[in-house]
């Protein structure tokens, strides 16, 4: 079969393959459709852009005598499938051609290893519907020119597309800085951390669109744990291993939003959300506030908490505890973000009315430890503000054996009346929001450590791919690497070594007048930091 006219050619036409083909003609290309399969066929133009459809052409097989400057293939995920298209394209097509695979988890490598000219294949991976979605992931394998790599990215550019260029390696940047936001809420979960519909609640209020249960019934909980697997396979890191409770699921038929039932039951419809920031309150004329710290969480605790409580007191230097009111009836010890703040809390108890609660920094200091050295335990709640606290609508509060009810309807209380919701958790290491953004954080690290991508591109593709509130990168510096780091240490001492931090994680914390060094590490526990270093040579700056 012979066809004139076509300078992109897509091979497969379902969800993905039609959708390649209607960006490409959307960009005023002439697309030729390659799909056997007639109901497939059939479904494909059914969803085509009416005013696109002349510029689409279907065909049952590769044409040849194409000049085509593209060919993607967009089958099923099969090895042997992908590899037989690909010689068919390569026998068929212009030895000049990109030859392209839309994979989301083979090995692009693996796919070019039987076609001639190996340098012309890469991986241009779509998401899901390409239409809407801005980003694709260029994907170089091993024998990947730049000249395919310049040519991807220039069209690419002409689709309207925001490409990121990645290695070829398991779930590239997307999928697999994206595993720790699913893995972490399903062990988070089976830990008794919170309900399901909690944990999702917590995370759209640290800035995600979508909770991680909610989004993985609209993915397809087949979709996502087969994407787990093939990283987990891929890598043998036992921290992006699948979960059990997903298993179950899928073999139950469970799969989410299409099958009627996964995380959530749809029979009913969707599950009804509850975002609604707190009403406000009148100003608080009777309790008596006292913020210890001079972090940036205690400077916006502070210019909130000014707006709502009449009576706020602010103590800079920990070390002045003799200074401190006494007739204070809260004290919320910002702390310095990274350490235990035990041995200070213990003063404080001593020091302080048994009436005086204590607020202090839960993903630093271990609270249920903490009560053993305490008085009156009753009195201590550990809260979650992980970064910015503008950036954070709901607040964690550690729901610990020893904290009173009243103590925790006080901090209820005042959250809600600085205009954050509150949402109780078992006092875990980490809580939820911090071993689930530190993990995504730790990941994207690992992901530059080991020349995935740049961190540039990590931010860009986590931003335009998953709808992050910030990349990873920017979001770890945000909070800061050494929090990070306390949190994961503490998520690793109780969960085991595979989640510990990664030893390039100070690297958040440098600053753009460090002069740069390119020096390599390890991935494990952390050791000291070199003095004006940078892991990743200034690529942070």
């Amino acid at each position: 079969m012979r066809v004139s006219v076509a300078n992109i050619v897509v091979v497969g036409a379902g969800t993905m393959g039609a959708g390649i083909a209607a960006v490409a003609a959307l960009a005023g290309d002439d697309v030729a459709l390659i799909e056997p399969d007639p109901a497939a066929q059939q479904r494909a133009k059914e969803r085509m852009p009416k005013d696109m459809a002349g510029r689409v052409q279907f065909y049952d097989a590769i044409p040849t005598g194409l000049d085509a400057e593209l060919a993607i293939e967009a089958v099923s995920e099969q090895l042997d499938l992908k590899r037989s298209v690909f010689r068919t394209l390569a026998a068929a097509l212009n030895p000049q051609t990109v030859l392209a695979t839309n994979t989301s988890s083979l090995s692009v490598s693996e796919i070019a290893e039987t076609v001639d000219n190996p340098e012309r294949v890469l991986g241009l991976h779509f998401f899901n519907p390409p239409t809407a979605m801005k980003l694709v992931e260029i994907v170089r394998g091993d024998a990947t020119s730049e000249d395919a790599v310049d040519r991807a990215r220039a069209i690419a550019k002409r689709f309207g597309k925001t490409a990121v260029l990645t290695a070829d390696t398991p779930g590239f940047i997307v999928n697999r800085v994206a595993r720790p936001f699913y893995l972490q809420a399903m062990r988070a979960y089976e830990a008794g951390v919170a309900p399901m519909d909690e944990l999702d609640r917590l995370a759209r209020g640290a800035g995600f669109r979508m909770g991680p249960f909610e989004l993985m019934d609209l993915i397809g909980l087949d979709v996502n744990l087969a994407t787990s697997q093939s990283i987990y396979e891929r890598t043998g890191a036992a921290r992006l291993e699948p979960i059990g409770l997903q298993r179950e699921l899928v073999a139950a038929g469970k799969l989410g939003r299409k099958a009627g039932a996964g995380f959530y039951d749809y029979a009913d419809g969707s599950p009804l959300r509850d975002d609604a920031p707190p009403a406000r309150r009148e100003m608080n004329q009777d309790e008596r506030i006292l913020l210890v710290g001079l972090t940036n969480v205690a400077i916006e605790l502070r210019e909130l908490l000014d707006k709502s409580y009449a009576h706020v007191n602010v103590c800079e230097n920990a070390e002045a505890i003799e200074e401190m009111p006494l007739d204070t009836t809260t004290v919320i010890d910002a702390g310095d973000g990274v350490s235990d703040r035990s041995a200070f809390i213990a003063e404080l108890d001593g020091l302080f009315p048994a009436e005086t609660a204590i607020f202090v920094d839960a993903y630093a200091t271990d609270i249920t430890a903490l009560a053993k050295r305490l008085r009156h335990p009753e009195r201590v709640v550990g809260f979650g503000v992980l970064g910015s606290l503008a950036r954070q609508s709901v607040i964690e509060i550690a729901d610990a054996e020893n904290t009173s009810g009243d103590t925790l309807e006080l901090a209820q209380e005042l959250f809600e009346s600085i205009g954050k919701r509150v949402v109780l958790v078992q006092d875990r290491p980490g809580l939820f929001l911090g071993r689930t953004i530190g993990s995504i954080v730790n990941e994207a690290v690992c992901a530059v450590q080991e020349d995935v991508a740049t961190p540039e591109d990590i931010d860009l593709a986590m931003h335009l791919g998953t709808n992050y509130p910030l990349g990873p990168i920017a979001w770890g510096r945000e909070i800061g690497g050494d929090r990070i780091v306390r949190i994961l240490q503490r998520l690793a001492g109780a969960e085991g070594a595979a989640f510990a931090p990664h030893r390039a994680l100070w690297v958040l914390d440098v600053q753009d007048d460090q002069e740069p060094l390119d020096v390599a590490v390890g991935e494990g526990a952390v050791e000291s930091k070199p003095d004006n270093s940078s892991i990743f040579g200034g690529i942070f700056g």
